[in-house]
């Protein structure tokens, strides 16, 4: 296993996106052993509706399904389609929590329960609808560093899973997670107490390419430049979709610069975003081998991460 990313090549602290580098190939190889964990009980996982409030007033529903695994538990945030919300993704939660990850499914502002002013959001959204959901992943990753705090889970192994219009927001939120330099309360930067940085792997289902107000060519060119792992998926039979799924991959893994950590995946239907989990497509398996090998198993111990100047 080598590292993606020399500290020399994004901040100066010794981290990375992630920790290894996998082929597609093992990657659908590495299926055959996860998809024992993907069978396991225990019978009745744990979860409950909780909600965090937003530096703008707005309140966020959430679930969280609390791990077992206490400060080694990764942890992923499930984030929904448009026209859809968190229910979505219960099941997949679920087999998540199986193998010992805290999983927060949220519906941003204007999806689901969190709706803005006790109304349901019509139309299409516009850069203040995106900007505030950038907020709404703010003050989901507070909740986490106070879980992290009480040793409930590692944030340092965060994924981020996202659907449709989401899926800008996700990307944006790990550009400006990532360019949080850590606090200057040691000798060197990599002794130093992280602000950031904690963003580890990115699955996106039927993704936009870009949303209103959000930076996301800076944010493309930022993850281009540290190499993934990224995971996109899409209908092969919606046009559109597909074609805005091949069009990101290519952005991020330009083909003659070698990247082998964009995984690209066309699945045979129409469907779109979280409409494409539960149907048998393989989407869930893909989801799960994907966030195991990039998030679970990386090599990133518990570290408290108040700062000594506070």
């Amino acid at each position: 296993m080598r590292p993606i990313l020399s500290p020399t090549r994004w901040l100066p602290r010794a981290r990375s996106f992630a920790g290894s580098l996998l082929p597609l190939t093992a990657l659908l190889a590495y299926s055959l052993t996860a998809n024992s964990a993907w069978a396991q009980a225990p019978a009745k996982p744990s979860s409950h509706d909780t909600s965090v409030v937003t530096k703008d007033g707005v309140e966020i529903k959430m679930t969280y399904f609390k791990s077992t695994a206490g400060q080694d538990a990764p942890v992923v945030v499930l984030l929904p389609s448009k026209s859809g919300n968190r229910l979505a993704w219960k099941s997949f939660a679920e087999q998540l929590q199986k193998v010992e990850f805290a999983v927060i499914t949220v519906d941003l502002r204007n999806h689901g329960e969190s709706n803005v002013g006790g109304k349901k959001h019509e139309g299409p959204f516009k850069a203040k609808d995106y900007v505030g959901m950038m907020l709404d992943l703010d003050a989901v990753k507070k909740f986490i560093f106070e879980e992290h705090q009480n040793k409930q889970l590692n944030m340092n192994k965060l994924g981020i899973v996202a659907a449709d219009t989401s899926a800008p927001v996700a990307v944006v939120f790990t550009e400006v997670d990532w360019s949080k330099l850590p606090y200057d309360d040691a000798p060197t930067p990599a002794q130093s107490t992280p602000r950031g940085q904690d963003v580890r792997a990115l699955a996106l289902l039927s993704p936009e390419e870009n949303a209103a107000g959000l930076p996301t060519n800076k944010a493309y060119a930022m993850i281009r430049g540290m190499k993934g792992p990224v995971l996109i998926a899409a209908g092969a039979k919606n046009a559109t979709d597909a074609a805005a799924a091949k069009k990101i991959h290519d952005i991020l893994a330009p083909k003659k610069e070698g990247f082998d950590m964009m995984y690209l995946e066309l699945y045979d239907t129409k469907l779109r975003g979280t409409d494409l989990i539960g149907k048998q497509l393989k989407t869930e398996q893909h989801l799960f081998n994907f966030l195991v090998k990039h998030v679970k198993e990386l090599k990133s111990e518990w570290r408290d991460r108040k700062s000594k100047l506070n």
